[in-house]
């Protein structure tokens, strides 16, 4: 058992048994003094802090019987064990501190008293520990689970990107080997940091723009003036965290969708946005392309980057994000379509603080 958890456990029932020496001590005409009380508190709680590793110890061992009938039963034996034992080694502490009520009592005497007033409420604590226990194990599964999710999605979002991108590259490999050398040093630099796992699922908008220049870099290499990529990002948002590789797939998507500057059928313009509204970090992705049909693009929402996305964005915020692609509103650019993602907007460097 680690320091931490010791720790963890000795605190949790040290608050306990202050509770219950504030409630003993304002019950009753004649309170005891406070010394006393804690003492006699501290005697009971910190024995059932010594015997919760072992509790904890058999419900984990008992939950591989996997029936929850077979669990039950291991259990039951147990917690009388441990309800009898704890409360005499509770009256053999008490017993040695010399805090009952009625004295003398001899050792025998007082783990009998102990074992009579105390063994059916142990049950109960027992029974209160082992629920806690499992709890706790299945937020952590949980959690465990949530990650590997992530992991998988994001695992299939890789490949998914570098098909593309070796697929580009492949291009200049014979018409252009220097450009083509550029883009492989840009690609590298890209893995390099999209495979590190240094800052697990979420990284700071700065990080993702770093991420995200390299790829725009590769694509603005293969088009040349066919696309135009602009950044508008609000001043003290860069410190805000974000999903890694949260822009790149809509970015692709924009470009993908846009004028197809690969058929020569004009300029695709991109422009990625980056805004605090209130408690919210709002992202956008625009594009200059015919937009998003009234029956719903199915390339455009079906395809594996987009699918991932969402999928991404409901494993970490659950209801607590808004994503939508559809047509940009009339004005400046003339159209086209809009992805905006809406999350809620955590300062990284105040978080670490």
């Amino acid at each position: 058992m680690s320091m931490q958890r010791i720790v963890t456990v000795l605190g949790a029932w040290t608050a306990v048994a202050l509770l219950f020496s504030v409630q003993m001590r304002f019950q009753g005409e004649s309170p005891r003094s406070w010394g006393w009380i804690a003492g006699w508190q501290l005697a009971g709680w910190w024995t059932w802090a010594a015997f919760t590793p072992l509790v904890t110890a058999f419900a984990a061992r008992a939950a591989r019987l996997g029936s929850p009938l077979r669990i039950v039963a291991a259990h039951l034996p147990a917690a009388l064990a441990t309800a009898v034992l704890c409360a005499a080694v509770e009256g053999a502490v008490k017993w040695a501190l010399g805090i009952y009520r009625t004295t003398p009592l001899s050792l025998g005497a007082g783990v009998s008293y102990a074992v009579a007033t105390y063994w059916t409420f142990n049950v109960l604590i027992y029974a209160m520990v082992v629920g806690l226990y499992h709890a706790v194990r299945a937020a952590r599964l949980e959690s465990q689970l949530m990650q590997a999710r992530l992991d998988a999605l994001t695992g299939q979002l890789q490949p998914h990107f570098l098909f593309n991108t070796l697929h580009t590259i492949s291009a200049f490999v014979l018409e252009d080997p220097k450009q083509a050398n550029r883009m492989i040093t840009r690609l590298s630099e890209l893995l390099r940091h999209s495979f590190s796992r240094e800052h697990g699922p979420l990284v700071t908008l700065e990080e993702e723009l770093q991420l995200l220049d390299h790829y725009v870099a590769i694509q603005e290499a293969r088009f040349g003036d066919r696309l135009k990529v602009t950044f508008r990002v609000e001043a003290g948002t860069g410190a805000a965290t974000v999903p890694t590789f949260l822009l790149q797939p809509l970015v692709e998507n924009a470009i993908r969708h846009g004028p197809a500057p690969q058929e020569g059928g004009g300029v695709a313009e991109v422009e990625i946005a980056a805004v605090r509204v209130g408690n919210r970090l709002r992202l956008e992705v625009r594009d200059n392309g015919p937009g998003v049909s009234s029956g719903g693009d199915a390339g455009r929402n079906g395809g594996v980057g987009i699918a991932n996305t969402r999928a991404r964005l409901t494993q970490l915020y659950g209801a607590g994000y808004s994503f939508a692609l559809a047509n940009a509103p009339a004005g400046k650019g003339g159209g086209g379509a809009v992805a905006t993602v809406e999350i809620p907007y955590v300062d990284h460097a105040y978080r670490h603080r």
